[in-house]
């Protein structure tokens, strides 16, 4: 069954389909370390916890601020690759959530143990229908397993403040 939203030229399938492509152009854009289109992607103040894989507490940024985090940490790997599968999408007019499977793999060549970790889990996304396209305005990072010398992600990130 197709329905609309509040947009009445948009069916729920296009939406649906919108949704799908914005989070696949999110992996593709963090494994390309493309900064500038990764902050199109997103609301201009972004939800982000990753408590289960960091500490800490979660936390709500300006996209600049947000992107550059991920800038931070990723920039100097010598690969990154994050898959992203299984997205069950929930329409509330202008609001979306998805949940989707994520898998990534930092790569990093280095004398202090493998060159690999890999991280799996669940990816909750919160969205938001804008003027220009639906937008990424939250996201939760739910760690399940990690495998691999996780000291990668620390290493990069020295490399890049030397």
């Amino acid at each position: 069954m197709t329905t609309t939203t509040s947009d009445s030229s948009t069916t729920e399938t296009e939406d649906r389909l919108a949704i799908l492509e914005l989070i696949g152009r999110l992996s593709l854009t963090i494994d390309s370390k493309d900064w500038d289109a990764m902050g199109h992607l997103f609301t201009d103040t972004v939800y982000h916890d990753r408590t289960s894989l960091t500490g800490g507490e979660p936390y709500t940024a300006p996209v600049a601020q947000f992107v550059e985090g991920w800038r931070q940490t990723l920039q100097n790997m010598d690969a990154v690759h994050h898959q992203i599968t299984n997205h069950v999408v929930s329409l509330n007019g202008d609001q979306a959530t998805c949940a989707a499977n994520m898998m990534g793999t930092h790569v990093l060549a280095n004398a202090s143990g493998g060159p690999m970790w890999t991280v799996g889990g669940r990816h909750d996304y919160q969205l938001t229908r804008t003027p220009d396209g639906w937008r990424i305005a939250g996201l939760t990072f739910t760690l399940q397993w990690a495998t691999g010398n996780m000291n990668v992600l620390t290493l990069a990130m020295a490399a890049g403040q030397s």
